[in-house]
């Protein structure tokens, strides 16, 4: 007769597997998506985006480190298997993290929590643009500033769609799907 403690471990480990195969689940729909973004140039940010709330949901579900892995294992998935790596930088320098990071500057009071947010994404852009002028495009002209303020709007607008889109995955599609039973 098993004692009570090993019971518990065996429980345990099925949620471990259960947790690690959702993650590669999870990995797998992200590479494709970014896939699908590298192939076609004019949806790869509209890709890298849909990939993140794939680590929104790996953050509702299983919490912990796994979304990062998720996130980690993706881009580096990706960095190695697209031939077309600016998806891949796009999910990598922001949108594979950002939903991680916006779990914890979502704690700070409201307007602290904005002004966060806004400040870790203009920084994502001046770091990208760096790259992109002194590793790729040595000849690129300065950001021009309705482009800054533009990218800001979007970011916003991002920001905005996935907390709409976590009220709608706990309401209604997390019962639908019956993720909620999947890791009891």
């Amino acid at each position: 007769m098993k004692n009570s403690s090993s019971r518990r471990d065996g429980r345990n480990n099925i949620s471990t597997a259960k947790k690690l195969s959702f993650s590669a689940i999870s990995c797998a729909l992200g590479v494709i998506l970014l896939f699908l973004g590298a192939v076609i140039e004019t949806v790869d940010i509209s890709m890298a985006a849909l990939a993140s709330f794939l680590i929104v949901v790996c953050m509702i579900e299983m919490g912990g480190y796994f979304p990062f892995l998720v996130y980690l294992a993706t881009a580096t998935l990706s960095f190695l298997m697209l031939p077309n790596k600016t998806v891949v930088l796009i999910y990598g320098m922001f949108f594979g993290f950002y939903p991680i990071l916006k779990k914890y500057l979502e704690r700070l009071p409201f307007v602290m929590g904005w002004v966060a947010k806004i400040a870790v994404f203009n920084v994502v852009i001046a770091l990208y643009y760096v790259f992109l002028r002194e590793v790729l495009f040595p000849d690129i002209d300065g950001i021009k500033i309705y482009l800054f303020l533009l990218l800001n709007v979007i970011f916003i607008t991002l920001d905005i769609t996935q907390t709409l889109f976590v009220t709608a995955y706990v309401r209604r599609f997390r019962k639908m799907l019956g993720l909620h039973r999947f890791f009891k």
